[in-house]
This record gives C-alpha cells, structure tokens and sequence, in this order.
C-alpha cells in the first residue's frame, strides 16, 4: 500500500465485517488497500437447507425449467455442489440463467455458465421484473435462493402466469461468538451486506434495543436498500448505502462517509 492510501479517509479506522467467514476476506483486503483495519465477526454462516433433497432433484432434473434463477452466490455454489454430486457439471445446465447482480454472475462464469441475463439493481424486485419480461406464460422458472429469503420472485411470477418453483438452496444461521460485543465496541464503522447479518447482529447482542445501543456513535453502512430496511426496522440509524450493491461500492462509500465525518 502507498502511504497515500494509508492516509487516506479510513486511515486508522475500524470497520466490522459482519459478512460470513468465506466471504470476508474479499472485503478485509479492500479497506485495509484504503488504510482501513477490518474487524471480522461474521454474524451468520452458511448450511445446507433443511430439505437438501428437493435441491439434489432439481438438479437432476434442470431440462425440466425454461429458466433458472440464482439470487446469490451462494445459490450458485449449492447448485454445482449438488450437481456434482450427482455426477454430473455445468453441461446439464441447459436452461436460460438469470443472475441477481454483477457479483452472482461472475460466480456463475466461473462455473462455466454465462447468464444471459443479469439484474443490475441486486434486489428481488428487480429480478423479478427482468425475468417477467423475458418469459412468456407458461414458463417454468427454477428459482434459487436462502431459505429464509424473500418469496418476492416465486410469488411475482407465479401472478404473471409463470410456473415458479422457489427452493431452498442454501440456509443462514446465527454464529456462536461470545466476544462478539467487544469486537463492536472497538469499531468505529458497521458494515452489513444483508439482511441476515443485521438480524445475525441484533440476535448476538441479544436484541434490537442492545444492538440499538451497541451502534450509537458508530456510522452503519449497508451494502443496498433492502439490507438498509432490515437495519432500520431494528431501529438502526443508516448512514452509507451505495449507488452499486458490491463490496468495492460500500468500500468507496465508507471513505467518502469518512471524509466528512
């Protein structure tokens, strides 16, 4: 790093990293290039769902949907798992893909399979409404996501005459960290990239009104609007949302936050 960027707005600070432990160390590196240190206390992990086999059948079965609907990276990492231990790749992906945000998609490129559409506005909304006008009434569509997630996809689809078909890739649970609060305490900066990971963050501190308490004075950034509503509906004061829903955006929207704070 430059002693540019150590000096930089974030110099110094401290950003905690709620994001689960895989996908953190993405985030640490760009704000410690901006001089920031991250404080990595993931509030949930990832598991498989609780019916694992209704993923394991889609999979086999993929011919089936007119198209395949991925709301995260994580959908996209279950699915491979469970074709793969089907035994078969990326070939029996023959339907049209559809990906929430730039970020899912380059997972599914790395996979081997190249979306044909990607939904820049990373929320179920707007992927909702993407595929809606590239499906014609009838359609079968697979759609992939956490099994605590939004039903917005499934249930705007299947309103339009589409066939949806929602399942559980993938589910979110709490982390056991009992030194927790004290990470909090030492940060100056809450960054959330989802809506589990806020409620991950209030459950760890042992509510809404501790981890109302436990945020005052700090700058709470969230990674885009539906993750900002899940902060705010715990009664958490939003300072930082940023026009991309990526963590390069909310890494540059820290700095200019810092810059004026």
């Amino acid at each position: 790093m430059s002693g540019n960027a150590d000096r930089g707005p974030l110099f110094g600070r401290r950003v905690l990293v709620t994001r689960p432990e895989h996908d953190a160390q993405r985030f640490a590196r760009a704000l410690a290039a901006r001089g920031a240190e991250a404080v990595i206390a993931p509030t949930i992990a990832i598991h498989p769902p609780d019916d694992a086999g209704a993923l394991s059948h889609a999979a086999q079965n993929l011919s089936e949907y007119a198209w395949i609907v991925f709301l995260s990276r994580n959908a996209v990492d279950a699915l491979f798992r469970a074709l793969s231990d089907s035994g078969l790749d990326a070939r029996a992906v023959r339907a049209r893909v559809a990906a929430i945000g730039t970020k899912t998609a380059d997972h599914l490129e790395a996979h081997g399979v190249c979306p044909e559409l990607v939904s820049r506005r990373s929320t179920s909304e707007d992927v909702a409404r993407d595929v809606l006008e590239r499906t014609r009434e009838g359609d079968r569509v697979l759609v992939l996501g956490a099994q605590e997630g939004r039903d917005v996809v499934r249930t705007v689809l299947a309103q339009s005459g589409r066939c949806p078909l929602a399942i559980a890739a993938y589910k979110t649970t709490t982390v056991d960290d009992p030194s927790f609060s004290k990470k909090v305490a030492r940060c100056d900066m809450l960054a959330f990239t989802s809506g589990s990971t806020v409620r991950g963050f209030a459950t760890l501190l042992g509510g809404n009104a501790a981890a109302r308490t436990a945020a005052r004075g700090k700058i709470v950034a969230c990674i885009g609007p539906i993750t900002a509503h899940e902060a705010r509906d715990i009664g958490l004061q939003v300072d930082v949302v940023p026009d991309d829903f990526t963590v390069e955006a909310l890494t540059a929207a820290l700095e200019a936050r810092a810059a004026i704070a």
